[in-house]
């Protein structure tokens, strides 16, 4: 569903504001150009194509008291942005991308892994730095089972998430989203 539908944005307003969520990561906000816009409980932070609306778009919805912990937003095109949170003991870096799907030709997908690498390489690793991204499909591989853990939804990766669990590897990193979390009630 397209963030340019009628009504959309303050659904999700609605969601963030009557849950424990204080910031959203956003794809497809399908507007145009960079910035922040200011409105009475959030802010949107965009990083849009500069050209053209109703395409791609990426962002950060933040509720306005946490707005205050903000360092920093940096767009980098219209499938990569950068929120950098002040934290007590390190800087939160939340990296939110929108990898290409599927289908998409080869050059723009590498294209797109050559930018969120650079991307990547620039940030402090000293902070606790986090990739945010859903176009991919992580399977049960023996040869991911190091950044993914033993607990995969479908059998096989697809390419996209054979990307993704290779550019964890690469980077040190681990795909939260297939581990499992400790219950301690």
């Amino acid at each position: 569903m397209t963030m340019l539908k009628p009504g959309k944005m303050n659904e999700i307003v609605q969601q963030m504001l009557s849950t424990q969520i204080h910031i959203i990561a956003l794809q497809e906000i399908r507007r145009k150009g960079h910035g922040q816009i200011k409105k009475y409980k959030y802010s949107l932070y965009c990083s849009c194509s500069q050209q053209r609306m109703g395409q791609l778009g990426t962002g950060f919805m933040v509720r306005k008291e946490d707005e205050k912990n903000i360092m920093s937003f940096t767009p980098i095109n219209e499938r990569i942005c950068i929120l950098i949170l002040k934290g007590k003991f390190y800087n939160i870096i939340l990296i939110n991308v929108h990898a290409p799907t599927e289908e998409k030709m080869e050059e723009e997908k590498d294209k797109f892994y050559d930018d969120q690498q650079k991307v990547y390489d620039r940030v402090p690793k000293h902070d606790i730095v986090m990739i945010l991204d859903l176009n991919a499909k992580i399977g049960e591989e023996k040869a991911y089972e190091r950044v993914t853990g033993k607990y995969t939804l479908p059998d096989a990766s697809n390419q996209n998430g054979e990307m993704v669990c290779n550019f964890a590897i690469e980077n040190n990193m681990t795909v939260m989203s297939t581990i499992p979390t400790q219950n301690n009630s």
